[in-house]
């Protein structure tokens, strides 16, 4: 608006100018071609001279547009609406970033049939229909991008990935990253995405057969395989407590058996382990497993689980646990284990004192509430008293002074 106004005083300031010449002087044109005669005055001829030289630069477009009218409309709409789309889609990813999700939808989808590179535009409102919640139209607007350059249908089905893992729709996910994974096995996005997925669905078996691609394609370092290896293998023995207890037990030893050798050493699946062969009963085979591991490594966790066998025969199990105790006679939990071992072959004494020692060197609130049993059955209700109180403190329980009824 500015350049018109500047322009119209500069015109005008050029007329008042042009009149003061042509009246200072109005000049004399004389034209003669045979017997006729043309007069005129300088200003006037000037002018002819113009309008004869515009009309001339029109009369050529004119005629350019006759023979090439496409062309000359292509000049005046395909360039404009162009431009204009661009433009458009700048300000429709500008909205985006300021988080303006409806307006930049509505500019982008707008543009897009008219964009150099329609796809970009339907991915981001596709993405900005998702941030407003408006699942039908994002996927919509995906199936339009997919429509409009069927080349870029893997960059589709990754932002739909993105989406449906986001909205936890974990099993249209999967069977996405799966077919993506069948044509580009080394996409390490994929692979990435793969995993996670997998640990949402919780199916170890699948995360089981991804692991060796997790490492070769170095997704995963190797400390971190084997942290998601020994994880898994415990979600998998965690997963098999709701079979029968037949199933179960059959279900344990294979996990156990296919297991890679590296791993049976590992303290938490050996713990793991032994707790679900305790629960299945199977106290038999609970007994050789724990002696065989501890014979290789010593480990606490399996030593108190021994103190829970049910079964076998108590004496070998008694000579055991004192063959344990002239080599790891600073071991609290194998103290415990054979004062319970000497419970079950019924030598109150013994197993009195070997849970004394071992309270001495840990006191752990079972060990005060064994003890305080024993006690009881005994008759020693002083000493049952105050491994009672034991207890309770270390197990966090602590009870207010009341008054208590007394019965001496």
């Amino acid at each position: 608006m500015k350049r018109l106004y500047i322009f119209a005083i500069l015109a005008l300031a050029g007329g008042m100018f042009a009149g003061l010449l042509m009246r200072e002087d109005p000049g004399y044109i004389l034209l003669s071609w045979g017997k006729t005669t043309v007069e005129m005055s300088f200003w006037i001829g000037l002018l002819l001279l113009g309008a004869l030289i515009v009309g001339f630069h029109i009369l050529m477009r004119l005629q350019s547009g006759i023979r090439q009218p496409l062309k000359a409309l292509n000049i005046f709409s395909s360039a404009g609406r162009d431009k204009r789309a661009l433009k458009a889609t700048v300000k429709g990813l500008l909205l985006m970033a300021e988080g303006q999700w409806r307006k930049a939808e509505k500019l982008l989808k707008r543009s897009a049939p008219h964009s150099g590179a329609s796809v970009i535009n339907y991915l981001a409102a596709a993405r900005a229909a998702h941030a407003q919640g408006r699942f039908e139209q994002s996927d919509q607007l995906l199936k339009e991008a997919l429509e409009s350059t069927p080349s870029a249908e893997t960059a589709v089905c990754l932002l739909q990935i993105e989406f449906q893992l986001e909205r936890g729709q974990y099993e249209q996910c999967l069977a996405q990253l799966l077919r993506l994974q069948k044509k580009n096995p080394r996409h390490r996005w994929v692979l990435k995405t793969l995993l996670k997925v997998y640990q949402k669905l919780e199916d170890w078996q699948g995360l089981k057969a991804l692991y060796p691609q997790l490492i070769k394609h170095d997704i995963l370092t190797d400390a971190e395989g084997k942290q998601l290896f020994v994880k898994l293998h415990l979600a998998m023995f965690e997963q098999c407590k709701k079979l029968s207890q037949e199933s179960y037990l059959e279900r344990i030893q294979h996990i156990w058996k296919e297991m890679p050798s590296e791993l049976k050493r590992e303290e938490s699946l050996c713990e793991v382990y032994a707790r679900a062969l305790h629960d299945c009963k199977a106290d038999i085979l609970l007994e050789r497993f724990i002696s065989e591991r501890l014979r290789h490594s010593w480990q606490d966790s399996l030593v108190i689980i021994y103190g829970l066998l049910e079964k076998g025969d108590v004496r070998q199990q008694m000579n055991q646990v004192e063959q344990w105790l002239k080599k790891h006679d600073d071991s609290a939990a194998l103290y415990l284990t054979a004062g319970r071992v000497a419970l079950r072959n019924q030598l109150w004494g013994k197993a009195s004192d070997f849970m004394e020692e071992s309270f001495s060197l840990q006191p752990l609130a079972t060990t005060a509430a064994e003890l305080s049993r024993l006690y009881s059955a005994m008759g020693r209700t002083s000493n049952s008293r105050t491994y009672y109180r034991y207890c309770l403190d270390l197990a966090g329980y602590h009870l207010p002074n009341l008054p208590l009824p007394n019965n001496t």
